[in-house]
């Protein structure tokens, strides 16, 4: 980054590791709610309507896009305002280009995780051994890739890392320009994950 990346305050940290961690909780119920049908009987029905399969995930995707945006949209606001967290998110078109990023993260994981599992409950709990996996080797709960080693290189592959390194570069006083390399790996990490569960996906609707 052009910037150089400043470490955040604790109040900014505890906010911003917490955001991307449960983000990741989030944008399941969108995500599930295709495994939820499923089970239900109601996709047959769906599909019986003049509708393509594509449009029903594409519903499904946007509803868990708009979830995982509007709460971290609450959380930089509520934690801006609230004296005894005291956050400094920096730059807001900076910050805007991680969250959106992050969600579209959080979408491809949980999206590929519900590709493949057979019932809305067992998805459930993948989703929350992944997230909570990320969510630790990406530095939510502590700064592990301080630690070195392979732990260190492995928190490099989450896309939390990168976020909160975003956030570090407008601490520095960057801006959105600044964060694009961390937002274009997020980004890469989401098209993979997404690319691989729409193909799953598609094949299970149809």
């Amino acid at each position: 980054s052009g910037r150089a990346s400043k470490e955040l305050s604790p109040g900014t940290f505890y906010a911003a590791a917490m955001a991307v961690f449960f983000l990741f909780f989030t944008v399941q119920f969108g995500v599930i709610g295709l495994i939820q049908e499923k089970e239900g009987g109601t996709m047959p029905r769906l599909l019986a309507a003049p509708m393509r399969a594509s449009s029903i995930l594409l519903g499904k995707v946007i509803t868990a896009f708009l979830l995982g945006v509007m709460s971290m949209t609450v959380l930089v606001v509520v934690t801006t305002l609230l004296p005894f967290m005291d956050a400094q998110w920096g730059n807001s078109i900076g910050v805007a280009v991680l969250i959106v990023a992050g969600t579209l993260a959080a979408m491809g994981v949980m999206m590929l995780v519900a590709a493949f599992a057979r019932t809305a409950e067992t998805a459930g709990s993948i989703q929350a051994i992944i997230a909570f996996v990320l969510g630790m080797l990406g530095g939510a709960f502590f700064p592990i890739s301080q630690v070195g080693g392979f732990l260190g290189t492995l928190s490099l592959v989450t896309p939390h890392y990168w976020f909160l390194r975003g956030l570090g570069d407008l601490a520095g006083g960057g801006g959105p320009i600044d964060v694009v390399p961390e937002a274009g790996y997020i980004l890469a990490f989401a098209g993979i994950t997404a690319g691989l569960a729409m193909l799953r996906l598609r094949k299970a609707v149809t």
